[in-house]
């Protein structure tokens, strides 16, 4: 057979309307359907070839979002984990009437002996910027706004206002070993003196207490009642007051005591007063020299000022501070009801409110 011979043709003639361009036309149709198949497979393998180094990478990852929880500057805050600010503010905002923030430690010991839940931790921690550091974290106190609160050298000071929306930064203080110092207005400072005494002022006294000119009788435990300035019945701890001491028309020598109260068994001496006798005089008459003093003393549980003095005089007490447990403490006068600045206002609003959050809690003394 000669070598460029081509393949013979099946027997018989061709299908009836399909020549032999036809044929060759389908072929070619079948070849490319072919070609299409095996890019197809071909895609499929990479789509789960994709899928298999997915799912190790998956696996790889694992490991990592188990780490401590971490959140940059505008994340979202993550908890049990450390949250780095940088420079940005973070603020809870809140349209409620309600605290914003509420922190609870549910982490008790072990055993409680008495009964009680003993917390093991803080339920509210401002660290310093270094872990153990010995030197506090110092806040700049220049800075903070009004309710801002900051903790250095184991004090706590809050953003306070001070008048007209002024803001100072003032050490946060609790009765255990600090008390709240209210200034007294000179209008209501005095609150005895026996010079001018009326009638209705002289009815207060037990009989005895005063001479007939006013002076008070020496030997005689006095109480002078200051619950026009304050009242601590709804505070337990007791107040303390600042006074400012005069004695006038002394008979003799003496000096003027305070006592816790009116059952206690000594006194402080808080002042001297003296009279000169008549043979250094001109007139050769005594002559008793005004005297005045000061003193921070304590009043009783029921407000009072107890004082005695030890030779008949005059005596003028006017208060110029008081030292409470609390600023509801403090008494309104009559000035400090009518006043009507916005600061004045908020005060009182306030002071209103603390009342009645301690009326019903009160414990008695």
């Amino acid at each position: 057979m000669p070598a460029d011979r081509s393949p013979e043709q099946p027997s018989g003639d061709a299908p009836e309307g399909r020549s032999a361009d036809n044929l060759a036309t389908e072929g070619r149709a079948l070849d490319r359907r072919a070609l299409d198949r095996r890019a197809f497979d071909r895609r499929a393998m990479v789509r789960r070839s994709a899928a298999v180094l997915a799912g190790t990478a998956g696996i790889l990852a694992a490991p990592a979002l188990m780490a401590t929880a971490a959140a940059e500057p505008g994340d979202t805050l993550r908890l049990g984990g450390r949250n780095r600010a940088g420079d940005a503010q973070t603020r809870l905002q809140s349209t409620t009437t309600v605290a914003s923030l509420s922190v609870l430690n549910e982490r008790v010991r072990s055993s409680e002996p008495d009964g009680d839940v003993d917390l093991v931790a803080a339920q509210l921690r401002l660290e310093s910027p270094v872990p153990g550091a010995v030197r506090p974290q110092v806040p700049d106190v220049q800075t903070m706004a009004a309710g801002d609160i900051a903790a250095a050298g184991g004090l706590l000071y809050f953003g306070a206002e001070s008048g007209n929306f002024d803001v100072v930064a003032s050490q946060v203080f609790t009765s255990y070993f600090a008390n709240y110092l209210h200034p007294v207005p000179a209008r209501n400072a005095t609150v005895l003196d026996t010079r001018v005494l009326t009638v209705p002022d002289r009815a207060l006294f037990t009989a005895g207490d005063l001479t007939a000119d006013g002076r008070l009788v020496a030997g005689r435990r006095v109480a002078v009642d200051l619950r026009v300035l304050v009242n601590t019945a709804a505070v337990p701890p007791q107040a303390a007051v600042a006074l400012s001491l005069q004695i006038f028309g002394a008979a003799e020598t003496g000096v003027l005591t305070v006592y816790a109260d009116q059952s206690a068994a000594a006194g402080v001496d808080v002042m001297a007063y003296a009279v000169l006798p008549g043979k250094v005089t001109a007139d050769g008459a005594p002559f008793a020299l005004p005297a005045s003093g000061a003193a921070i003393v304590g009043l009783d549980a029921d407000d009072r000022l107890w004082l005695s003095i030890s030779r008949t005089a005059h005596v003028v007490v006017r208060v110029t501070g008081l030292f409470v447990p609390d600023p509801t403490a403090i008494v309104d006068t009559a000035e400090t009801l009518l006043e009507t600045s916005p600061y004045a206002r908020r005060v009182q609003r306030q002071r209103r409110a603390l009342r009645r959050l301690i009326a019903d809690n009160a414990l008695p003394k």
